[in-house]
């Protein structure tokens, strides 16, 4: 008995998503405004292949999408494909549950909880590796991904609170296609 449950793919905006997550983010984009690429190309990195999920051109920004936390041969693609890509400025996150689950507030900010690549720095040289936080990746590991906040830039707290729910009211079922 196969106890694999697969994600159900799902068509909007002129592309076939993966799963209805990915959807639900192609939902969030169009709402806040940010026109974006999905799987625009995969990369091959010796035996490693990946495609990232989202690229927005206008922030020069990458975005993997998951439904749960990253298993340890998920989260070593998307290492090496920050390391390979431009390890000093590559923008990249990786975001987990839909648009509605992942907006927050921490303090005195609003936006979108993220694990983001850190950059090596003085503070963090190239070597220097941070606990995964256990959201990311349930088992220990040891990283340059940290947890985040995505302060949408040019956006009020209201437009992507209000996108934010768009996209987790998103339906698909029986051909139903969202409208923003």
């Amino acid at each position: 008995m196969n106890n694999v449950i697969k994600a159900i793919e799902t068509e909007y905006d002129g592309h076939r998503f993966r799963s209805r997550i990915e959807a639900r983010w192609a939902v969030f984009f169009n709402a806040i405004g940010l026109k974006y690429e999905y799987e625009i190309e995969g990369f091959q990195m010796e035996e490693l292949r990946y495609l990232p999920d989202f690229y927005i051109p206008s922030l020069d920004r990458w975005f993997e999408i998951k439904g749960k936390p990253l298993s340890i041969e998920e989260i070593k693609k998307c290492e090496e494909f920050c390391r390979r890509l431009d390890n000093e400025n590559i923008k990249f996150s990786v975001l987990i549950g839909s648009p509605d689950t992942c907006a927050v507030r921490v303090g005195d900010y609003f936006g979108i909880c993220e694990y983001v690549w850190e950059w090596p720095s003085e503070r963090y040289p190239g070597n220097y590796l941070i606990e995964a936080p256990r959201e990311l990746i349930q088992t220990e590991y040891h990283s340059r991904f940290v947890k985040g906040l995505w302060v949408v830039p040019d956006k009020t707290e209201e437009e992507v609170a209000i996108a934010a729910i768009a996209a987790g009211k998103a339906r698909f079922e029986y051909g139903e296609k969202p409208t923003v």
